[in-house]
């Protein structure tokens, strides 16, 4: 089912009446970042190298896109204590003002062209970015859309630099059978590992014969997920809809109903509904082996990291993907040639409630947000290839504390304990309903939603405060502001990575 739109009045007070708050909560940032600051003098040579030291001799230089995304950010931050120069890349419509760019991370920004709207322009332009600072590594911290662009731009850059700049990301082949929601479940049903049951279609009728194949086809059981990138993909309906007739009327009308169709060029997919914890994961990988992993409670709009890598669920996912990676290293790209297992392999999973079993339900192959949770002056040696010969995989320190967005807990999380009517949180915006969790069950879920745990946000640190202040008080306002302006709605915002889902 398609989310609900805001009204014209709804819309005004989110894109307009927020970022004139921001303005009044800024002492509350100057607060934030002077408490930030002072603990930190308290905790003397808790980095090696800090950002703004001189450094006798840089290792090399790293471009980096993503500078809208927290996980972006996080790596400039790392790569730059380490002792890199670091250039830093976004698009057009969301590079202007976003935090990357304000950094002191940051030796050269670059705006990119739409990898959307022109892949020609977009590689050429990053490859000669690469060319003007003799990089030598590339690092694409991709969003869910532009994943095999930069898997075929990171090849061709290769190869045009002769190798001299690295690139950390899996060949075309293997990113479209990783990336493809259809295709990485026959990848790994093939390679003889568990998945739930599920089927592309390309039609409303396609799914309708699916759907009908199965002997107790009136029994919801499927949920129904865009191939592509669209703001329903937290939608948790089953399908067949419960109660429709044997002509499956009632599901036909709301599969015909979505706001984007199903045609061979936005194809859909059925995938078995697994009751049970679902869990995230970051892995960086060079060669095959795993050089830093990370495992968190998720669901379909996760804001909030937990570590999980040290329990029971981290090691069981962590083997997970040693045995993945073993059988991908023997299985040749659907072309023959052997894989380039050198990039980011990130994993969705579901624990199932019935039998215990783990079930992979996606693969994010780019880096994952949940790589907040690394130890920033340790995080560029995972990008080292002479560090993958006896190397300990780095994972978070078991004392981690959570990361969440400050702001964003603030209306998400402590908004709902104040108004906790879900009819008039709706009438405030149809995102927040979903944010007035039944009380019975706040203490039970994962990541916990109790209010009073200190948490960190990881935009804010001492020697790099500026992009926090900028993330709050220039890049969100400006996206907002400018969608209202040209007389657009959304119905959700992911803060950590910068995005915004369009009514």
């Amino acid at each position: 089912m398609g989310r609900q739109a805001p009204t014209g009045l709804q819309n005004f007070f989110s894109s307009v009446i927020l970022p004139c708050l921001s303005v009044l909560l800024l002492p509350v940032t100057a607060a934030a970042v002077l408490v930030c600051m002072a603990y930190d003098k308290l905790l003397i040579g808790k980095y090696d190298t800090r950002i703004g030291d001189k450094v006798n001799s840089e290792k090399g230089c790293v471009v980096i896109s993503g500078g809208r995304m927290s996980k972006g950010l996080t790596l400039a931050r790392a790569f730059k204590r380490a002792g890199w120069k670091v250039i830093g890349v976004e698009e057009e419509g969301w590079g202007e003002y976003c935090p990357m760019r304000y950094s002191a991370a940051i030796d050269r920004f670059h705006i990119l062209p739409s990898a959307a709207r022109s892949y020609d322009r977009y590689s050429k332009k990053l490859l000669s970015i690469v060319q003007l600072h003799s990089a030598t590594l590339f690092i694409p911290v991709s969003g869910a859309g532009s994943s095999v662009e930069d898997a075929r731009a990171a090849d061709e850059m290769f190869v045009a630099t002769e190798g001299r700049c690295r690139t950390f990301i899996q060949d075309p082949e293997t990113m479209e059978d990783l990336h493809d929601k259809d295709k990485f479940m026959h990848l790994v049903e093939r390679l003889g590992m568990r998945i739930p049951s599920g089927e592309m279609v390309n039609s409303v009728e396609e799914a309708l014969s699916f759907l009908r194949e199965d002997d107790q086809f009136l029994e919801p059981k499927y949920i129904f997920k865009c191939m592509g990138l669209d703001e329903n993909r937290g939608d948790m309906t089953l399908y067949p809809l419960k109660g429709d007739d044997k002509e499956l009327t009632r599901t036909r009308q709301s599969l015909e109903s979505l706001n984007l169709k199903i045609t061979k060029d936005c194809p859909y997919v059925f995938q078995e509904f697994i009751p049970g914890q679902e869990w995230c994961t970051h892995a960086s990988v060079i060669t095959g082996k795993i050089t830093s992993f990370v495992t968190c409670p998720s669901n379909d709009m996760l804001m909030t990291y937990e570590n999980a890598t040290s329990d029971e669920i981290g090691q069981r996912a962590e083997r997970w993907t040693k045995i993945l990676l073993e059988k991908l290293q023997k299985d040749p790209t659907p072309t023959g040639k052997q894989r380039n297992l050198t990039g980011h392999f990130s994993f969705d999973f579901i624990v199932s409630t019935k039998n215990g079993e783990m079930y992979p339900i996606e693969c994010n192959a780019r880096v994952h947000t949940a790589v907040i949770m690394l130890p920033l002056s340790r995080i560029a040696d995972c990008y080292e290839e002479t560090n993958t010969v006896n190397t300990t995989i780095l994972r978070p320190d078991v004392n981690t504390a959570p990361r969440s967005w400050i702001y964003n807990d603030l209306i998400m999380r402590y908004l709902p304990l104040i108004v906790s009517s879900a009819d008039t949180l709706a009438k405030i915006h149809p995102s927040l309903p979903a944010c007035a969790i039944d009380a019975r069950k706040k203490h039970t879920l994962k990541p916990s939603e109790a209010p009073l745990v200190w948490r960190e946000d990881p935009t804010l640190v001492a020697d790099d405060w500026i992009p926090f202040v900028v993330l709050w008080h220039v890049y969100w306002p400006y996206l907002l502001l400018s969608r209202w302006w040209n007389g657009k709605k959304w119905t959700r915002l992911n803060v950590s990575t910068g995005r915004i889902f369009e009514a």
